[in-house]
């Protein structure tokens, strides 16, 4: 189990800052924030989650608004091995392709941060996972509704991959998809990622349709090894492989 609980002490502590800027937002599972408040001038787009915290860089759409979506806090019911939570947020509203039949997909591309809080880094608490899931649908052929990420640590600006969901006019459909950045890489966790968003929406005439209302973002996590359990982790590793040889 966690070493460490919240406390609604620590959680008001959070939300107060000096200066005029608005205050960090905290959420617990289901409560929400409205996009174009945590996006507006003079927020500090910071949101607290569980033992996350989320800084939103940009939202940009020429078609979408930012009042019409709102950004919800996930929270697992579960717990893994190490005893943690699976955390993230969705984003909900209304998106597709708005003008169907014209020619032009709809976009949003959201760019934000996620990282571990220094409180729960302090207890080795380590990014791994990414998860993504959307309920698109898109009918006619040519049409489409996706969304596509890239996924990058944050501290070392290294490239980790990249994750997509679509429907494309019920041909090619993937509603889910997950990276386990650690076993791609080989690492024992990160501290923080940068994630770029990009969600789209095309119907290729005025009797077709692309359209999600829903697009869940979440992390899971784990414990890194101690220094002596990584040591008997790479002598393992080792003696393993004499013993193929």
């Amino acid at each position: 189990m966690r070493q460490m609980q919240c406390t609604a002490a620590v959680t008001l502590a959070a939300t107060l800052m000096a200066g005029s800027a608005q205050a960090v937002v905290v959420l617990t599972n289901g409560e929400s924030i409205n996009m174009a408040t945590l996006m507006g001038q003079g927020s500090d787009r910071t949101v607290i989650i569980d033992d996350k915290i989320f800084h939103f860089d940009s939202l940009t759409s020429t078609v979408f608004h930012a009042n019409d979506f709102t950004l919800t806090a996930f929270v697992s019911a579960s717990v893994n091995q190490w005893g943690l939570h699976n955390v993230g947020f969705d984003l909900i509203g209304p998106f597709g392709d708005g003008t169907p039949g014209d020619g032009i997909g709809h976009e949003m591309n959201l760019q934000y941060s996620v990282a571990v809080r220094p409180e729960w880094y302090a207890q080795d608490v380590r990014l791994c996972d990414t998860h993504l899931t959307f309920n698109g649908s898109a009918f006619g052929s040519g049409s489409y509704a996706r969304v596509d990420e890239t996924v990058w640590d944050l501290d070392t600006n290294t490239f980790l991959g990249a994750l997509a969901v679509y429907d494309h006019a019920g041909l090619f459909q993937r509603y889910e998809d997950e990276k386990n950045w650690c076993d791609i890489h080989g690492t024992h966790g990160y501290r923080a990622f940068e994630v770029n968003k990009d969600l789209k929406f095309f119907a290729r005439t005025g009797q077709d349709f692309a359209t999600a209302s829903f697009v869940r973002q979440e992390f899971s996590q784990m414990m890194a090894p101690t220094p002596g359990a990584l040591a008997l982790i790479l002598v393992g590793a080792r003696s393993a492989t004499r013993r193929r040889r």
